[in-house]
């Protein structure tokens, strides 16, 4: 079986040997286009292409040729996968499985925090945080004046984006000094945040919300048709450790997301605590970066993803393991501390 990626993260290299070494002894053939060489995607792959500068409809003539010419069976999408979403059929007439999460308009949903943040407003299945839109210096003053006034600390990060890309705390008690001599992670001086907003015309839009301060869970999941098949909680310590940890809370919000926006193969959810109550953070419509360390935990995501795919009756392993800390070694490899 052909199985193909296009533009995906170097961690993909994870995902590729989970793949081969799955519990059948199945072997695939894995294509990759990416924009750039990359050393890990090629070490893993039996066909490494480099993209052609291409946009839009053209990017998805390309793909769609690639698929014929390389007889691709699966098609696993990492760029452009809402333009991609928008021609499902496409790759159907050409003999193509593809693994999108659901249609055009629930990537274009998702893919946007405030939409998302709209659409769950008055539902149960999970706490929404306070959140303002941003396109002038006024609104963002006012809305730092609103949450500070709370007692809470403001955030602010692009509507869309991925992972932990533009999200900044401000912090009136961090100097621009300490941004340049010292490690100030995520956190950014109000004073920088305000000059740079008064000095610039067209402010791209952003959202603000009160920052969570408790603990952030990864929720890796496997969907098919509104149901959960699978689902891992991973809490977030640092950039080194995880702890793979079952709280039935989030398990139900998993599945209550999954079933409202009818998701299908591999997306995460991000949920932040608060004050002991957990707060959405956005739903990944790709696989995570950091699956591979969820896999830990006794599943092999990708392979129960590609069978799911294929038409084949997957189920949940009859045991999983929580309760472990993972941590990164000398050699950027993950390992379970049991």
């Amino acid at each position: 079986m052909n199985i193909y990626f296009n533009r995906c993260f170097t961690q993909t290299a994870k995902v590729i040997e989970l793949l081969q070494n799955n519990p059948n002894g199945e072997k695939f053939t894995i294509f990759i286009s990416h924009s750039s060489p990359n050393n890990y995607l090629e070490a893993v792959a039996d066909h490494f292409e480099i993209e052609p500068k291409l946009s839009g409809q053209e990017y998805v003539d390309y793909i769609l040729q690639f698929c014929r010419t390389h007889n691709i069976d699966v098609f696993i999408p990492r760029k452009n996968m809402e333009l991609l979403a928008k021609h499902q059929d496409e790759f159907e007439k050409i003999g193509v499985k593809t693994l999108f999460i659901g249609t055009e308009e629930i990537y274009t949903l998702l893919n946007d925090k405030v939409a998302t943040y709209q659409d769950l407003e008055g539902t149960d299945i999970v706490k929404i945080p306070s959140t303002y839109t941003i396109t002038t210096y006024e609104e963002f003053q006012k809305a730092y004046e609103e949450i500070t006034s709370m007692g809470e600390v403001a955030c602010m990060k692009p509507i869309s984006g991925i992972g932990g890309d533009g999200f900044k705390i401000i912090r009136e008690n961090v100097s621009e000094v300490d941004e340049l001599y010292t490690t100030t992670g995520a956190n950014i001086a109000k004073s920088r945040v305000d000059r740079v907003l008064q000095s610039v015309d067209n402010i791209e839009p952003f959202m603000m919300s009160v920052f969570m301060e408790d603990e952030e869970y990864s929720i890796d999941c496997l969907g098919k048709d509104g149901e959960l098949i699978v689902g891992v909680p991973r809490r977030k310590i640092d950039r080194y450790r995880n702890n793979i940890e079952y709280r039935e809370e989030l398990m139900e919000i998993a599945r209550q997301l999954t079933k409202r926006y009818n998701l299908s193969a591999l997306y995460n959810i991000q949920v932040r605590y608060h004050k002991g109550e957990p707060y959405l953070i956005e739903i990944n419509t790709r696989m995570s970066g950091g699956m591979y360390k969820s896999c830990f935990a006794g599943v092999n995501f990708p392979y129960l993803a590609v069978q799911a795919l294929r038409g084949e009756d997957v189920k949940a392993p009859d045991t999983l393991h929580y309760d472990f800390q993972m941590y990164m070694t000398n050699h950027f490899e993950f390992k379970a501390l049991k």
